[in-house]
């Protein structure tokens, strides 16, 4: 008797550990499943909420891409650029100070401009360049404002090839 006491004995706890470890797969399951779909109802994903306010002070600009130059202008080079750019959304406008490098040659430049925020978080930027051309850049607001990710978006037959970057607020 005592035998069979301890065998069932060892049954039903080996029948309450697999229910246990059922419940924390269950629990774990839950959490990563809240984890995951967390940043799908944060602010910063919700359309419709923002607008030119989100977009203000001081950021950092970094860029990559490609231009036209070589010996005759026609060729694709690199294009990199570092700089601050600073927001004032009770104007619309920027101010924006680069260096830029491009073709192995270093370039400095300051630009003004005005922008524009939309709902959705789309956001344009245009400014002339230093030889009378309109620039535009369309840009996305992410991490609630703590980024802009953007793409250059000149008109058709500027020297401008290809241009991607990140603004970095600080």
């Amino acid at each position: 008797m005592k035998g069979t006491y301890r065998i069932m004995k060892n049954k039903l706890r080996n029948l309450n550990i697999t229910k246990n470890r059922m419940r924390v797969a269950l629990l774990l399951v839950l959490a990563t499943s809240i984890i995951v779909l967390a940043p799908a109802f944060s602010t910063s994903a919700r359309a419709g909420s923002f607008s030119i306010n989100d977009v203000s002070g001081n950021y950092v600009w970094h860029a990559e891409g490609w231009d036209l130059g070589g010996t005759n202008g026609k060729q694709s080079v690199p294009l990199s650029a570092v700089g601050i750019i600073t927001y004032t959304p009770a104007t619309g406008t920027f101010h924006v100070d680069l260096i830029l490098r491009v073709d192995g040659t270093n370039l400095h430049n300051l630009r003004d401009g005005t922008y524009t925020v939309d709902a959705t978080g789309h956001g344009t930027m245009t400014w002339l360049s230093g030889s009378g051309n309109v620039k535009q850049i369309d840009f996305y607001i992410v991490k609630g404002g703590a980024e802009l990710k953007w793409i250059d978006t000149d008109p058709p037959g500027t020297i401008e090839l290809s241009t991607i970057g990140t603004m970095t607020k600080q």
